[in-house]
């Protein structure tokens, strides 16, 4: 079973090829913004286009199809202009020269024109065709699609997926990987603003998330999260007599997150964080699902035959209660509950993670937990376990800051909070700790300048 993944904008993913390249069946990657918007907002070196050519022929190298992505979804008036189409044709016939195989392509129109004036090169239909009828497949079966994507929100519909297989005869490939709301009424927008490559507004409408849309529903419905049509990887067996190709959606992980994840779905087996290989903004509303409870709950298989009969069954409510932890940042108050099952789910991490970050961010997140939950001895072993890991990363040393402060060893808190402002120079809330600390062991011109530092802050509306 081989995978595409997608490129990332970082070299270094190059190397993970020559590990796995009997297992990666493809890369894929945008064509220049100077083209045409994407489908991902991921800011492109001026050296992008020389890059292209190295993934190319690196591909080639190893078997590995190199892919270019046409997919956004909106490209404005001069979508339909001769002159900026010819263009990209161009473009692309230069690629080809160069050992580009296939392309993926949202809009029809470029579809059949491609396939026109481009000969043996793979034009597959993009993921934002929305391919989800037999119908809507067999328009671009005519339009000349070599392989079909098949839309997320079906992921899940097995026989509508063989019957769209059946009934077109293509190949078909599928997404397993991407975090977005079935059904979700923002996509289309959320597309469409971000291959219009926007900038973005000084001021959002009100309750809007930038880049996340979707929260607006987790917010009122958190569990909403089991009807993500993500295939998890112990699943893949469900699709494999009908399904041609794999696709991870990888283009906004760090290259440790995508060997994680490729890995997970090469092994079919995964235990941890399952926000660790999904992929969509959305899901920071959380920020941790243990996936070994949603197997031994038999999630998928009662996501194949859910009935939608929420009010009368309560099973993704108990699983959400059992095995999932909001962003505790989107918490108005301090919820014991929550950050005893924070300690709970992050110390199970530790025994399965093994990438340096991850270990680092569960110590981090131990240790915050036991801050709010005032055990702060724990608390300070677990965020010196962290800082050990990583020294310069934000916010440790303030919360190692306060827990000294708060057992009384002001000594030891205005130093490491003198770290923290260091690395972040502009939050007040680090000068108040100083202050709070000056003043307890009696020096008041100490104190007095943090407190300046703040009320000048104020005065300008600098303050964070």
């Amino acid at each position: 079973m081989k995978f595409s993944i997608g490129y990332n904008h970082d070299m270094k993913l190059l190397e993970i090829l020559d590990i796995y390249k009997d297992n990666i069946e493809a890369l894929y990657f945008p064509i220049p913004d100077y083209y045409l918007g994407s489908g991902r907002q991921i800011p492109q070196s001026k050296n992008y286009t020389n890059q292209i050519h190295e993934i190319i022929t690196k591909c080639n190298s190893l078997n590995i199809m190199p892919q270019l992505l046409l997919n956004a979804t909106y490209e404005g008036k001069r979508g339909l202009n001769e002159a900026f189409f010819k263009n990209i044709i161009n473009y692309i016939k230069k690629l080809k020269d160069a050992g580009l195989k296939s392309v993926i392509i949202t809009n029809p129109i470029y579809i059949s024109r491609i396939k026109n004036e481009i000969s043996d090169i793979r034009i597959e239909s993009s993921v934002n065709c929305y391919v989800k009828t037999v119908e809507h497949a067999l328009y671009f079966k005519d339009l000349g699609v070599d392989v079909l994507t098949i839309d997320r929100d079906i992921n899940r519909n097995i026989p509508l997926v063989k019957e769209i297989k059946n009934k077109t005869r293509l190949k078909l490939r599928i997404m397993l990987n991407e975090g977005c709301l079935n059904n979700c009424p923002y996509r289309i927008p959320h597309y469409n603003y971000i291959s219009s490559k926007c900038k973005q507004p000084t001021k959002l409408i009100k309750n809007v998330f930038m880049d996340k849309f979707c929260m607006e529903i987790f917010l009122k419905n958190p569990a909403k999260l089991f009807r993500i049509p993500f295939i998890p990887p112990d699943a893949l067996d469900y699709y494999e007599q009908f399904i041609d190709y794999y696709k991870l959606t990888t283009r906004v992980l760090p290259t440790p997150r995508i060997e994680l994840c490729l890995k997970a779905y090469i092994n079919k087996n995964f235990n941890g964080n399952l926000l660790t290989i999904l992929d969509s903004p959305g899901l920071s509303y959380f920020e941790y699902v243990d996936y070994d409870i949603l197997i031994k709950s038999n999630f998928f298989e009662r996501m194949l035959h859910c009935s939608l009969k929420c009010d009368s069954c309560g099973y993704c409510n108990k699983l959400f209660n059992k095995a999932v932890l909001i962003n505790r940042s989107a918490l108005n108050t301090i919820n014991k509950e929550e950050e005893r099952k924070a300690v709970r789910l992050y110390k199970k991490d530790l025994k399965t993670s093994f990438i340096r970050d991850n270990k680092f961010q569960n110590y981090l997140k131990i240790g915050e937990a036991y801050f709010k939950l005032n055990k702060y001895k724990e608390a300070i072993k677990n965020i010196s376990r962290a800082l050990k890991l990583n020294y310069k990363i934000s916010g440790a040393y303030s919360i190692l800051g306060f827990c000294y402060e708060r057992l009384g060893n002001y000594q030891r808190a205005i130093k490491v909070l003198k770290k923290e402002k260091r690395i972040n120079s502009r939050d007040s809330t680090i000068n108040l700790a100083l202050a709070r600390c000056y003043r307890n062991i009696g020096k008041k011109a100490l104190f007095e300048k943090e407190i300046n530092k703040i009320i000048r802050w104020e005065r300008k509306g600098q303050a964070p």
